[in-house]
């Protein structure tokens, strides 16, 4: 698995946000923003990149809120479509670049993240939003590429 440390800037995105997210109920949000909203609406948000977001984690790390949407740099857009807005403040990420069909790849990626790279590496997760960066393709196909954003923090 590649990996690869980097200190992104601030920023926005917006799309469908559900509060106390089961992971098994995601794709339905996926689907839900992909019918209530176009494609040329969502990439005309901002410069077209896709993410799955969770945050705001309670004392239960199970427990967080999801967005699935794309990054903002028209908010007037975004609030005229009555999307969700996510602010997201600056922060050094360990980015993991991940292969496979969605979501068993995101999961085995988190479970190599969480279980081996983070203790070993002497980092822990920081409690920022963490991001799965989608790219174009298809998300089912084995060779399909993404990344995992994973806010750090050293030890």
């Amino acid at each position: 698995m590649n990996v690869r440390i980097e200190t992104k800037p601030a920023f926005k995105m917006a799309g469908l946000a559900v509060k106390n997210a089961q992971n098994e109920n995601l794709p339905a949000l996926w689907d839900r923003l992909f019918s209530e909203f176009s494609m040329p609406q969502l990439l005309s948000l901002g410069s077209g990149m896709s993410f799955g977001s969770c945050y705001n984690y309670a004392e239960d790390p199970m427990s967080f809120s999801y967005m699935a949407g794309f990054d903002l740099a028209n908010p007037d857009l975004a609030a005229e479509l009555g999307l969700d807005i996510l602010e997201v403040p600056e922060a050094e990420y360990a980015i993991f670049e991940i292969l496979g069909p969605v979501p068993a790849c995101i999961h085995q990626g988190w479970e190599y993240v969480m279980g081996t790279w983070l203790p070993e590496n002497g980092y822990r997760h920081a409690g920022t939003p963490d991001f799965e960066h989608y790219f174009e393709g298809d998300p089912n196909s084995p060779d399909y590429k993404m990344e995992l954003w994973v806010p750090i923090r050293k030890i």
